[in-house]
């Protein structure tokens, strides 16, 4: 079947295309991981002060001194605020800085001590494809919204309640947009980096797909089944976009997608049971993922629109070419 010649084709990925035998160094990978993790640190301790030292002031705690910055870090870890839109969108912010700043700093040191540029981990075009993650957002957010709200949806939206007003709710649906950025630093340490590490190593399908959304899953830190599982097929399906596209951009645009209608309508950043896990509804997820990426492939005018190249996908392996496909 096709569909297996596709699958196969993955390892075969033109975002895996300049990896070699060097990257299976085993200096260079102690490097990587352990200078990547220091820097890493170093960067989300500094952009978390860089955003708990305006707050403090703001909320007039300053004169506590670092009294005053241990009051202002605690009311982001009170359920009661949750619902409060200035500390949800500050709470936005910090989470994008933070979790932003570990990827970034730790992909910035794997590109120095490999010698290739920052845009390895990203895409395998020859530039960054804006078009496509455009395309992916929108098209995830069509596609994929009915199957969030189906087995997720439950309660008063966060969007009707984080403010009274309806200005309110328009800064807390601008403030969603910083999850354009949060994603694209998770899609770059997890389908970037470790993506192309495992690649030195194996070209499997299964294993690459695996062991990303397993890592993925695990950097979140809740080992519940239900979560874990379901924030891994979530993981392989942003796996199998950027395999099959070529690069990053569609996977970023479909994990903001899903991120964005979650704090909508579903749950605040950082509420409890962020994740229901249920795991019908994440398969569902990931096959609409699958169906996005497959539209983008196939259909000719959709790829063009979204500046895909048909030497940027992979390739069909001993199978004919489905429509439009390459």
């Amino acid at each position: 079947m096709a569909v297996f010649g596709v699958w196969r084709g993955l390892g075969a990925s033109p975002f895996l295309a300049d990896i070699t035998a060097r990257d299976r160094d085993p200096a260079r990978i102690a490097a990587t991981v352990i200078g990547g993790a220091c820097v890493g640190l170093v960067a989300s301790i500094a952009c978390w002060v860089l955003v708990l030292v305006p707050y403090t002031f703001i909320i007039g705690l300053s004169r506590e001194g670092m009294l005053g910055l241990g009051k202002a870090a605690l009311r982001f870890q009170d359920d009661a605020h949750f619902r409060d839109l200035g500390i949800t969108v500050v709470r936005l912010i910090a989470s994008t800085a933070t979790d932003g700043a570990f990827p970034l700093a730790f992909v910035s040191l794997a590109a120095v001590i490999t010698g290739r540029p920052f845009l390895h981990y990203l895409t395998g075009a020859s530039g960054f494809r804006w078009r496509l993650l455009v395309t992916g957002l929108a098209l995830s957010c069509l596609v994929v919204a009915p199957l969030i709200f189906a087995a997720r949806a439950a309660g008063h939206p966060p969007m009707l309640g984080v403010a009274p007003s309806f200005a309110g709710r328009m800064v807390y649906a601008a403030a969603a947009v910083l999850l354009i950025p949060s994603a694209a630093a998770e899609e770059l340490m997890f389908r970037g980096w470790l993506m192309h590490q495992l690649a030195a190593f194996t070209r499997r399908p299964a294993a690459l797909v695996l062991i990303t959304a397993a890592a993925f899953s695990a950097a979140h830190f809740d080992f519940a089944p239900d979560a874990f599982l379901s924030r891994a097929v979530m993981g392989a399906g942003f796996a199998y976009m950027a395999l099959r596209t070529g690069g990053l951009e569609l996977s970023i645009g479909a994990h903001a997608a899903n991120n964005i209608l979650f704090i909508l309508f579903i749950q605040p950043l950082g509420g409890a049971d962020a994740v229901n896990g249920l795991f019908l509804g994440d398969v569902g997820l990931a096959a609409g993922y699958v169906a996005v990426t497959e539209a983008i492939v196939r259909i000719d005018a959709l790829r063009r629109w979204a500046d895909v190249g048909r030497t940027e996908v992979s390739p069909v392996v001993g199978m004919p070419a489905l429509i439009g496909s390459v």
